[in-house]
């Protein structure tokens, strides 16, 4: 079996970590149910 892991390409480092913003970006990209809600 395969196991697959979601990672970005190179390592990104947050310095100022902000909740607000990361649900704005989030939201902008597509939440994590983005492929159910578009098939349906």
């Amino acid at each position: 079996m395969w196991t697959y892991e979601k990672r970005l390409e190179y390592p990104v480092k947050i310095k100022n970590p902000s909740p607000a913003l990361a649900k704005i970006i989030i939201s902008q990209l597509g939440g994590p149910n983005t492929e159910k809600r578009s098939n349906g």
